[in-house]
Formats: C-alpha cells, structure tokens, sequence
C-alpha cells in the first residue's frame, strides 16, 4: 500500500515510560529512525540509568536529538501540560505505578483512567499535537470472568470490549483489568465530546515477551534481571518449577520489538489511520501452548543445553485458549507479527548468555 512519504524531520515526539521494557524499546527505535524525541522520566537518577543502558541514547543526547524532561507525577494537573511546547505526537506509554492497596478503585482503577485524561486534556490544549498514541491491553477485549469460563471458540477482535467494569473488585489483577477497559473507553470518550485537534491510536499488546534490551548493556544484569514477572512465568517451563505462575496464561504471546515498532509506526497518519484501535498479537488466531511450545523451542534450538539441563524442562505454565485477529493491524502496519518460536529462541538465549556471565 503505497502513501505519502512521512516527513520525519516535521516531526517531534514526547514518550512517556520510556524507562519500562515496551518504553525503553520504543524509545530507541524512534532514535534510531531519527525522530526527534522528548522522554518524560520520573527522576534525575532515571537518566543516568537510561544513558548506561544504550549508546543510542547517549549520542542521541550529544546531538540534540533527544531531551528529557523530569515529572515526578503525571497525576498532577498541569505537570505533563508544561512539556508539551511543539510536540506533534504523543506517544503514551507510561502506566500508573501498580501499587498493592486495599482500595483497589482510588489505588488501581481512578490512577489509569486520571492518567490517560490528563495526557489528552493537556494534548488539547497545544495546537501543534495531532496525534496521541496510547498503549492499552488486549485484556480490554474481555472481562475478568472470562478467565474462569473462557470462551475459545469465539474470534475476538477489536470492536470486542470489557464492560463489566464496575467493581467491586476481589483482586488486584481484577481491579488492573478494569482499569484499562475504562481507560480505553474514556480514551473514545474524551475524543467524542471534546473534538480535540488530534487523534488517537490505542494500541492493544496481548503478552509481552523476547529479551530486555535493557539488560544487554547492563553490566549489573543477571539472570534474575530477566526472569522477573510474565517473563519468569513463561520461562518456567524451559527451567524450573520454582518459576511457575500461580494462575493460568492466556496463550497469546507479542514480541517487545513488534509492540514497541507498532508505537513508532503509528506516528505515520499516511500509514495508520486516525481514532483507530489494533490487537497486537502473534501466533493468531489460534495462540500457543505454553508448555509445549516453549519446551519445543528449547528442543530445536538448544539440543545442547537440554542435554546438559542448563534448560532442565521441569516447570510449567498452564494455557488458556483464546482467539484475537491480528488481521487489521498486519493488513494497515504492512508487516507480520514475530512468530512465538523466534520470540522463545532470542528470549532463552538472552538467559543463556546472562547465566554465562554470572558464571565468568
């Protein structure tokens, strides 16, 4: 699909969590592309950690091309406001510090949705802003329910969304579920009653996996660096019980450098179009099965190291079957999602070269 060539010199983006796996990936790719880039940080100390991890970014700084700009909280009203001077795309990737509390409404649920409206009130104030790109979840597709009666026969896409939103919550994960469906609605809301100047994208990742790029630079990094979280669980069964999730996995795996290249892509209204929403998902529609499918990647690409059980095979991850249509987002980004087994081979050998350099 041929478009208008996207002018990247007209452009200048503001990325917010830039310091997180999608974030920091996103970031360098758009450096790399030659976008002219203003990375919100929490910290002072946020930039000392970011310029250690890449020398895209360091060089990127020496040129100008990159500068930073410290909030502390987005949730203030005009903090993220005063950063937006001559910005033409939001890329809106920071999410609410996930905290444990026992008010899951004012601790999980009003932070996501505040957070999101203050970008795009802020963003609706400045004339050059034509476009808010927001990072949203596929678990906005369904509701938590869903989870203990799945439905895997049905084909979900991205006019699917979670209505059952309303609390109260038993859990966490529960309340987090919620929060990004409200988001998500509040997004289409905001931008239906208010008619800003710009537009949106919601981009929507399902599980995100594949090597912490943070890591490679990082002389500090060790295997645990890496088996932290959704990567810890997805891993166990190439290592150990030890890492075993304490509840099932939708099987529906995206590569980090997809998702975070989606954000990127997305800056271009010639390719994307505008108030538009796309699953980011691989292996569709059908997904994997975590166990065997991580456990035969292992078998193909580390005979070796099965063999000597550096990949010992003995935890597990119990998947749930769900459908999504990657459809749309392949046919309007014009690429195809990184296949689970490539994201397996590059993720595993990121801890085999880690386990090799605690052991030097």
């Amino acid at each position: 699909m041929s478009h208008k060539a996207h002018d990247i010199s007209r452009e200048h983006l503001l990325i917010t969590g830039v310091t997180g796996y999608i974030g920091f990936k996103t970031l360098t790719i758009a450096l790399e592309r030659g976008y002219r880039v203003r990375a919100v940080v929490r910290s002072e100390q946020n930039i000392n950690h970011l310029k250690d991890k890449s020398t895209t970014i360091t060089q990127s700084l020496d040129r100008d091309q990159l500068q930073f700009v410290v909030i502390p909280n987005f949730l203030e009203s005009n903090a993220i406001f005063k950063s937006l001077e001559g910005i033409t795309v939001i890329i809106h990737l920071a999410s609410p510090l996930a905290i444990e509390t026992e008010d899951y409404d004012s601790g999980i649920v009003k932070p996501a949705i505040s957070m999101v409206t203050n970008v795009l009130e802020a963003a609706s104030r400045v004339t050059s802003i034509r476009r808010v790109i927001l990072t949203s979840s596929c678990v906005t597709l369904i509701p938590f329910e869903w989870n203990i009666n799945p439905d895997s026969q049905r084909l979900y896409t991205v006019d699917d969304v979670n209505t059952s939103v309303n609390g109260p919550f038993s859990t966490s994960m529960e309340a987090y579920w919620a929060s990004k469906a409200l988001a998500r609605v509040a997004t289409k809301t905001f931008v239906k009653h208010t008619r800003p100047k710009f537009d949106f994208v919601n981009l929507l990742p399902s599980v995100v996996l594949g090597p912490d790029d943070r890591l490679d630079a990082d002389p500090s990094a060790t295997v645990d660096s890496l088996l932290q979280g959704t990567r810890a669980a997805v891993l166990a069964p190439a290592l150990t019980a030890s890492l075993n999730s304490t509840f099932p996995y939708v099987g529906t795996p995206v590569h980090v450098a997809d998702v975070a290249r989606a954000h990127v892509d997305a800056v271009d209204a010639g390719l994307v179009p505008g108030n538009s929403e796309y699953i980011l998902s691989s292996n569709t529609p059908n997904g994997v099965v975590w166990d065997r499918d991580v456990q035969g990647a292992c078998r193909k690409f580390f005979p070796e190291e099965v063999a000597r059980r550096s990949l010992p095979l003995e935890g597990s991850l119990t998947a749930i079957k769900w459908r999504l249509s990657a459809k749309k987002t392949e046919e309007t980004f014009g690429w195809r999602f990184t296949g689970f087994e490539e994201t397996v081979k590059q993720l595993i050998s990121q801890y085999l070269q880690l386990e090799e350099r605690s052991l030097k």
